[in-house]
């Protein structure tokens, strides 16, 4: 066994952390996410099985995990090349994943693969070990998003104190009723706080009635009372303590419908601020396509196709 010399992270051979220094994205993220056995754990999580916990204090937005795919699926209806799976040790782990009384790896990937791209069908999947261990949370305390880099990140939503399990919602924007049902699909019951607290899952419910409304109001022109359902919005995470990511989509569409007026193009320019800060924490680095682009139209706010539309 051998570490890296900038982080904890232990490999098992010279060949293999050249491969991950490479492949496996190591070198954008060395020191900059956590480590498992020594930032997080896998251990129990009583009647949900295996769970993943910290082992040490992680601040809004620190990286928990940084982890690339043992296995990947290209496209919906293409098979699998399970000869991906060359070490023996990423197989035997491969099958202690849900379902348990499943020998088939067909059947493991199908349970807890996760897509390698964020809300495009197109993208893929991949099985990411340790990734597949965050239980579910309707809240949740984590998100998680796929580098372009082939690596998926878990981002601590607000400060987590060691010892704490991560969780993140396996049904992100669905109703209370809606998410209930997802998860007896599952074959699970949920017992997180939401589920036991009518005010915090009304909360959630009217969190997805605003973020719905915004789109709304602002194709009928009501600009301002859009951005008063916003703000109304952004009070909600303030009080749930939500993603960064959830933060930096609400402030996005908030700018674009701002600046289609002259009366709100100010406020819609300090949207668009304050979308770049959120997603420079989300996304940790200044080269991801999304920091990118929001700091495209931070130096330029009149280039949005929506600039001063309506007057």
């Amino acid at each position: 066994t051998m570490k890296c010399a900038k982080c904890p992270r232990a490999y098992c051979s010279r060949a293999c952390q050249i491969n991950d220094w490479k492949t496996g994205r190591h070198k954008v993220w060395c020191g900059k996410a956590g480590e498992n056995c020594i930032d997080y754990e896998i251990r129990c999580a009583g009647d949900k099985g295996l769970g993943l916990f910290t082992l040490r204090d992680f601040k809004r937005g620190e990286k928990i995990l940084a982890e690339r795919a043992v296995a990947t699926k290209p496209q919906m209806g293409q098979s699998i090349d399970w000869s991906q799976l060359k070490n023996e040790n990423v197989r035997k782990a491969t099958m202690s994943l849900a379902p348990i009384e499943s020998l088939d790896l067909d059947d493991k990937f199908e349970v807890n693969s996760a897509a390698l791209g964020d809300d495009n069908e197109n993208a893929g999947t991949g099985l990411f070990l340790n990734f597949s261990r965050v239980n579910h949370d309707c809240i949740g305390n984590v998100a998680h998003y796929y580098d372009p880099d082939g690596v998926k990140l878990l981002v601590a939503n607000h400060d987590i104190p060691a010892g704490t399990e991560v969780t993140f919602s396996y049904a992100c924007n669905q109703s209370t009723f809606e998410r209930t049902l997802r998860m007896s699909l599952r074959g699970f019951q949920c017992t997180c706080v939401a589920c036991h607290n009518l005010e915090i899952a009304a909360m959630l419910d009217r969190m997805r009635e605003l973020d719905n409304k915004i789109m709304v109001l602002g194709s009928q022109g009501h600009t301002e009372q859009a951005i008063r359902v916003g703000r109304s919005l952004l009070k909600l995470y303030d009080k749930l303590q939500v993603s960064d990511l959830q933060y930096t989509r609400a402030y996005y569409d908030l700018y674009q419908l701002a600046i289609t007026k002259q009366k709100t193009v100010n406020i819609g320019i300090k949207f668009i601020g304050l979308g770049y800060t959120h997603a420079l924490r989300f996304y940790g680095r200044e080269e991801n396509p999304e920091v990118r682009r929001f700091k495209h139209y931070v130096d330029n706010p009149s280039s949005h196709r929506n600039f001063r539309l309506i007057n």
